[in-house]
């Protein structure tokens, strides 16, 4: 008998074991892949490595100081190859780590059969049966795909195909501009890669505050990317080694675009593997399970987290909606809110974001100040010769309540982390102004905003 038992081996699935054995749980995690989901092994890391070897080589290429760059070119199987080793290097820290708590891992698909008892399927067809006193589901999500698309894995790819291809594309098409679709066309235009977007909705990253949509749709055409808003694909074929892909533009009219790889990054979908809601009695919220505040489903013991519930399908919230159950399972009352869950996008430049964009804060009735603090005003954006980008920060013109903070700029998800501590403390807008911040850094930025607010930037031209 365990105490605790997690099926999926993410994120949220990995954090919840540890944090269990940590406080003294017996504990055994499921897996059916490798540890760390997909986060690890086809999205998070092997995107950020592709991001960072990709803008390394476009910043060589097109630098005004190099000589010779006309003849610089990427070794892209040794990109693939490096992105390899780091991920086969984290998943067998992450073994190490359960090892180190003495987490049993067993590979499979993980099947509750009723409260306090699971069937795990392994690879080798046998099933193996267990009893835990507590059980936390965290499957996570799989690329989403339309039903008239099938994706073959070379022509027609998600993103599990696209981390792992070794060959370059001339001319891509990506249907979704959310933030996959965004970050991997940076990927596909920094290779110099044809680059075009077809979206559903009327923006791209439409989540996003509108000021932080624009600048990202101006970087990525000016940088040569085709965006098509209000589009909906209709029709994929196939023809030889390309791909023909018909679609409705925004005015209705149907158009056509042929291109030599298509990338299908339009959302995901929960994982349901071994799941059987109606069996269980488990609650749906249309494809999501239903949980409470505290992460509990309907069925007694059984907690759910991460991509399965829905949300903000982001590794970090999984990992905190994972400590969250863990705590609930020991008696405490633990809520994620969602309001401090950090949004980060690594795009051509990045994006980092947290609490409500400015129209959302004005639609709330509540008074509402902003201030502005453009990267091209900051000496240290100048010397990286990153200039583009801002930050912004939303605020209560009565009270100084921060209520969003959004950066587009190099390490702008770094730089976030600071707005959600400051939240997350209750901080007001005057006390990020107020914090003294090491010189020339891209963290002044954010007091410069803070400053701005007020009307007090030093850096900036003085508001009239």
């Amino acid at each position: 008998m365990y105490d605790l038992a997690v099926i999926g081996g993410g994120p949220g699935g990995y954090v919840a074991a540890i944090c269990g054995a940590q406080h003294g749980l017996k504990t055994l995690l499921v897996e059916k892949d490798a540890l760390g989901g997909t986060c690890l092994n086809w999205g998070c890391i092997p995107t950020k490595c592709f991001i960072h070897d990709t803008k390394l080589f476009h910043g060589a290429k097109n630098s005004s100081l190099l000589k010779g760059t006309e003849a610089l070119s990427l070794d892209v199987q040794k990109m693939v190859s490096r992105k390899r080793t780091v991920v086969r290097g984290l998943v067998g820290g992450l073994a190490a780590i359960m090892r180190s708590h003495g987490i049993e891992v067993v590979q499979g698909v993980g099947e509750v059969t009723a409260p306090g008892k699971l069937k795990v399927n392994t690879p080798g067809g046998a099933a193996k049966e267990f009893q835990a006193k507590h059980i936390i589901l965290s499957t996570g999500s799989r690329p989403a795909l339309p039903p008239f698309i099938k994706a073959d894995g070379r022509l027609v790819q998600t993103t599990d195909h696209a981390l792992d291809t070794e060959v370059v594309p001339g001319k891509i098409v990506i249907i979704g501009g959310g933030v996959i679709g965004v970050e991997m066309a940076s990927i596909y235009l920094n290779l110099g890669c044809a680059v075009t977007i077809l979206e559903l909705l009327p923006e791209i990253l439409n989540t996003e505050d509108e000021e932080v949509r624009q600048t990202l749709k101006i970087l990525l055409e000016k940088r040569g990317a085709k965006i098509h808003l209000k589009a909906k694909a209709t029709e994929v074929t196939i023809r030889g080694e390309q791909v023909e892909i018909a679609f409705q533009d925004s005015t209705g009219k149907m158009g056509q675009l042929k291109a030599d790889r298509l990338l299908v990054a339009a959302g995901r979908a929960p994982v349901l593997d071994g799941i059987q809601p109606d069996r269980l009695g488990l609650k749906m919220n249309g494809p999501f399970v239903k949980v409470n505040a505290r992460l509990e489903t309907g069925v007694p013991g059984v907690y759910a987290i991460g991509d399965l519930v829905g949300g903000m399908m982001l590794a970090h919230k999984a990992s905190a909606e994972a400590e969250a159950a863990v705590a609930n399972i020991l008696g405490g009352k633990r809520e994620v809110d969602s309001t401090r869950i950090p949004r980060c996008i690594w795009g051509l430049t990045e994006i980092g974001a947290v609490g409500l964009s400015e129209q959302e804060a004005r639609a709330t009735g509540r008074p509402v100040r902003v201030g502005k603090f453009p990267c091209p005003y900051s000496g240290a954006s100048q010397a990286m010769g990153k200039k583009d980008g801002f930050v912004k920060v939303v605020g209560d013109s009565e009270t100084g309540e921060i209520l969003g903070v959004h950066i587009v700029g190099e390490h702008a998800t770094d730089l976030i982390g600071e707005s959600v501590m400051a939240m997350t403390m209750e901080a007001a807008v005057e006390d990020l102004a107020e914090v003294i911040k090491p010189h020339p850094t891209l963290s002044e930025n954010l007091m410069e905003a803070a400053k701005d607010w007020s009307g007090l930037a030093i850096h900036a031209p003085r508001k009239r």
